[in-house]
């Protein structure tokens, strides 16, 4: 398992801890990784992603609501949202990251921590995202 994907794991449940439980992102995000202690390089991209979904999320989330067809911003679980959240805060800043790469790991993570059908919903949600945010 890549540094990078430990990262997002540990990015994912920082976020959602701090969603459901009302903690400070930045708080959970170091207990996060005072348990899990990834590499240093895996730690600093957690932070990365859980400081920029943190300060973006307003932003962020009208992007995602404007894709959901007949779906309700307010009906997508925080898991799935949150995947969402940290993907597209990647896609829009992390060019060094490929689309490719950012799409097949939030499909992941659903898969690991969300519904059956979460890999489904994610992908098709970031495809179009991807396609908007980083045309070819």
């Amino acid at each position: 398992m890549s540094a990078r994907h430990k990262a997002r794991e540990a990015a994912l449940q920082s976020l959602y801890a701090a969603a459901v439980g009302g903690a400070d992102p930045q708080d959970s995000v170091r207990d996060v990784l005072a348990r899990r202690r990834p590499s240093e390089d895996g730690a600093e991209y957690a932070r990365r992603i859980v400081a920029g979904v943190a300060a973006s999320r307003e932003r962020l989330d009208e992007r995602i609501a404007a894709l959901l067809e007949n779906w309700r911003f307010d009906r997508v679980s925080n898991v799935d949202r949150i995947i969402l959240e940290m993907a597209l805060f990647e896609l829009l800043e992390c060019p060094e990251v490929p689309t490719g790469v950012i799409i097949d790991e939030a499909i992941e993570l659903a898969h690991r921590f969300s519904g059956e059908k979460a890999g489904i919903f994610v992908n098709g949600i970031l495809d179009r995202l991807a396609r908007e945010v980083r045309p070819a």
